[in-house]
């Protein structure tokens, strides 16, 4: 956690307007003193709690604009990277875009660490549902995004210079330990599935809500 804090700090052009939502496990009591005097920290103590859970709990505790989810197993390596999120998400005045950047794993196949906007969180109804476990959180939102495509309004933005270098045991750039394992993985595919009809709801309420707004400036 030090070294992604440490990591985001030294290369943000304006660290100063961000905030780190930590979900912290109610039985990590050493995680409990975290402190960073040069980022705006907010600690959620909680029980443990599925991934989708833990996701849905910081973004309603969040303050500003735009969301990413992320784990800390991250290294921030390119200067500027929030300028450049935010000049992404600038090119489309009602915040309806999904935007990633490069992580040197799934790079463009996968937005791993996805940035949404609150407005897009709300359309979607909390970012995601309640069932997933640890796994497609982030291929959810990847599916309602390549619908909203589908149905004629681009909103996915891959930046491949802008470098967050995912450590991942997978990449040989960590050792496994217990939390990268998956007892549900089953599981939540099934509910990747069950949610697919879902998703293309919310995709054409977004794109009802992009043409809508497109209408009125015309």
């Amino acid at each position: 956690v030090h070294r992604l804090f440490d990591s985001v700090v030294s290369t943000a052009e304006r660290a100063d307007r961000l905030e780190v939502i930590l979900y912290i496990d109610d039985d990590d009591k050493p995680s409990r003193g975290i402190e960073r005097k040069d980022l705006k920290l907010v600690r959620l103590i909680h029980r443990p709690a599925k991934m989708s859970l833990m996701v849905r709990t910081c973004r309603r505790a969040a303050a500003g604009r735009y969301v990413m989810l992320m784990n800390d197993d991250v290294i921030f390596r390119t200067a500027g990277w929030d300028a450049r999120i935010l000049e992404a998400f600038g090119r489309f005045a009602d915040g309806i875009a999904l935007v990633w950047c490069n992580d040197l794993f799934r790079g463009p196949a996968m937005p791993n660490f996805p940035v949404l906007s609150q407005r897009a969180c709300e359309l979607m109804g909390g970012v995601c549902p309640e069932d997933y476990d640890r796994d497609y959180v982030d291929t959810h939102l990847f599916d309602i995004f390549r619908k909203l495509e589908a149905l004629g309004h681009r909103r996915l933005v891959y930046l491949e210079d802008v470098v967050l270098e995912h450590l991942h045991f997978e990449t040989g750039k960590a050792g496994f330990d217990p939390t990268y394992v998956k007892p549900r993985q089953a599981a939540d595919e099934l509910a990747y599935i069950a949610w697919d009809e879902q998703r293309q709801i919310v995709a054409e309420a977004m794109a009802r809500t992009i043409e809508r707004e497109v209408a009125c400036v015309s």
